[in-house]
């Protein structure tokens, strides 16, 4: 697209002209359903993390704040302004690090995106389901083009790709189903823009601002479409402009092919991998998938580990899961674990699977855990990796030497959830299931959410989804 005096539209005019222009029809019957599982997995994790660190604080200060009651906080089951829910569950969806990731991208998509696209159907409903899931694969689509495009690594700018990116797909959302004019849509990704926000520093730290700034990227989106309706206005050229979001935030390197082209024909959204219940940083399943599998098939007990040495093939996974050692490998919080390669593989060799207890109170001093991690290496082998991001997923490479001196190998490509290894409705139907366990025990909802969202299609108002997960917000 052409500028009237010859020089190129901003990628972002192409990319909002796709996202507000494809209707529920226009969309492939397979991108829905990816759209739909999306939705699914979204409220497993947000499930999960009902009554997460964090999350209590966060919905108890957007109660106190007040104001209308136009959407449901889903850990209180109270009403809150659109944007103070969007906060508040898009916290809780990523409270446990449970939500999506486009692997290659480095990026969480759907967990800001639901949330605020629930809480403005809530606002302004009633919003079908067909139309709900529309809007959320045009928010998740826009969050993996923008995250797709920059070719600097976050190990060299500290941007979060994953909150950056999150408060446009959001705002894409939330004006789809607020019925936004164009040029006010427009105005929303400019407000968007002046808003962006998020960095690395909370993992190194092992702070909460991990998951809070899923919740701020949330209601960022919903907050820019609701300033943009009042009629304020919001810059244009926000993606290539000379102060746009790839000069400032990316030191300008970033592939513009891959912000458009395709649009309609290549989702990017089918490229993201769903984690089974494995509540960690995503750069740690392939590891822990080779954990996994050494153990399943020589019998090793961890006391009979003398090494275990992992091969970690790009700089990016190195940074946020192995380093600083002083934290991964001695970690002091719950958000430390969940970014420890060494804590995470060694929980796996010794309890022979993950799933919620490493986060129990008390679990980040197990003994047999404790005992292991100093056996436990990461050797950084990234020569393979050139100039740019690397290549996701990164295998888990793993060789274990036992006490008797003999050597045993493995690796793991794609663990399940992968898009070459992908779960089913029903495998996420069964994972929201266990969240639901974990975060709601005694609740007994669960089923009644599956059948809700497996029939999306058929649904007159989506808000029938925020009642069924605020239902189990009362311990049982």
């Amino acid at each position: 697209m052409i500028k009237p005096g010859g020089s190129p539209l901003d990628a972002m005019e192409e990319l909002l002209d796709f996202g507000l222009g494809s209707g529920p029809d226009d969309m492939p019957p397979r991108v829905r359903e990816r759209a739909r599982v999306a939705i699914l997995d979204t409220l497993a994790a947000t499930l999960a993390g009902c009554r997460a660190e964090g999350v209590r604080e966060i919905a108890g200060l957007v109660g106190e704040w007040g104001g209308a009651p136009q959407a449901t906080v889903l850990a209180t089951g109270g009403r809150a302004p659109a944007p103070a829910a969007a906060l508040a569950n898009g916290t809780m969806a990523r409270a446990l690090d449970l939500d999506d990731v486009h692997e290659q991208n480095t990026c969480h998509v759907s967990a800001s995106v639901v949330p605020a696209a629930l809480a403005i159907a809530e606002h302004r409903g009633p919003v079908s389901g067909r139309d709900f899931i529309a809007a959320v694969a045009a928010g998740a689509e826009l969050v993996c083009r923008l995250s797709a495009a920059p070719r600097v690594s976050f190990s060299q700018t500290g941007m979060s790709l994953t909150y950056q990116c999150g408060f446009f797909g959001a705002a894409l959302a939330a004006a789809r189903l607020a019925g936004l004019r164009p040029e006010v849509a427009r105005d929303a990704m400019g407000i968007a823009y002046a808003r962006v926000a998020g960095n690395q520093q909370g993992f190194l730290a092992g702070a909460m601002t991990v998951r809070l700034m899923q919740g701020i990227a949330a209601e960022g989106g919903v907050l820019s479409v609701l300033f943009a309706e009042r009629g304020i206005t919001g810059a244009r050229d926000v993606l290539e402009g000379r102060f746009g979001y790839y000069p400032v935030f990316h030191r300008g390197q970033y592939d513009r092919a891959d912000l458009v082209e395709g649009l309609g024909s290549r989702w990017l959204l089918e490229d993201v991998s769903i984690k089974p219940v494995y509540p960690c940083c995503k750069f740690i399943h392939g590891p822990i998938g080779a954990m996994l599998e050494l153990r399943s098939r020589t019998g090793l007990a961890p006391e009979e580990i003398a090494e275990a040495r992992f091969t970690v093939t790009n700089e990016e996974v190195f940074d946020l899961v192995c380093a600083p050692a002083a934290r991964k490998w001695n970690p002091r919080t719950v958000t430390d674990a969940q970014f420890s390669l060494p804590f995470m593989t060694a929980w796996a060799a010794v309890h022979g699977g993950i799933g919620f207890r490493p986060l129990l109170p008390g679990s980040l001093l197990d003994p047999r855990v404790r005992a292991l991690l100093p056996r436990i290496h990461a050797d950084r082998e990234d020569s393979g990796q050139g100039a740019g991001r690397g290549t996701f997923p990164m295998p888990g490479i793993l060789a274990v030497t036992d006490r008797s001196g003999r050597r045993h190998a493995t690796r793991v490509d794609h663990v399940k959830g992968h898009p070459r290894n992908p779960m089913s409705f029903d495998e996420v139907a069964a994972k929201l299931r266990e969240c639901a366990a974990h975060g709601a025990p005694g609740w007994a909802g669960a089923d009644a959410l599956v059948d809700a969202v497996r029939h999306l299609e058929d649904c007159r108002d989506v808000s029938v989804l925020a009642g069924l997960v605020a239902s189990a917000r009362e311990p049982r």
